[in-house]
């Protein structure tokens, strides 16, 4: 069972690099999730700061995977009712994918929801990635919604319920 940490200000360019690869690998499947120097290496730095990425490192301290956690997510989800703990960015690096590490990354996200006392796992992804939307499809998350956000292409809205509302 992985146990991702919290991540440090060392871990900003390894986040954003791996952010990097996994845009520039979406553009060339021609997959509108995430577009490529959509997100600043500043950017990633204050969301470390606020404590919302957490990672997982090699014995070298790389980065290999990680994710935000966050208690309320009103852009995309609009008012929280305080059951949920949502997840965004999460990405394995290419070198390490098909080990499952993204499967485990979600069920940790979900342990920490159920000690927080939160009973649903959010997540949202673009609604024209096939890959994606049957991924998350095959590790229980239902559709419940689509939204269009911003610029962004149209959404869907993903949930899970953990811990006793399993």
């Amino acid at each position: 069972m992985l146990e991702p940490i919290p991540a440090e200000l060392r871990d900003v360019e390894g986040i954003w690099s791996l952010r990097r690869q996994r845009e520039d690998w979406m553009a060339e499947k021609g997959i509108e999730q995430w577009r490529p120097g959509e997100v600043s290496a500043s950017v990633i730095e204050r969301q470390v700061e606020r404590g919302e990425w957490h990672v997982l490192s090699d014995e070298h301290r790389t980065v290999i995977a990680g994710l935000r956690i966050l208690w309320s997510d009103p852009d995309f989800w609009g008012p929280d009712d305080g059951s949920s703990v949502y997840v965004h960015g999460l990405m394995v690096d290419l070198g390490h994918a098909g080990r499952g590490y993204g499967a485990e990354l979600l069920d940790w996200a979900g342990r920490l929801a159920v000690l927080e006392g939160k009973s649903r796992l959010r997540l949202d992804s673009a609604a024209s990635n096939r890959e994606l939307l049957s991924y998350y499809e095959s590790l229980g998350f239902r559709g419940c919604g689509r939204r269009q956000v911003g610029d962004l292409n149209e959404v869907v809205l993903w949930e899970k319920r953990i811990g006793s509302a399993t």
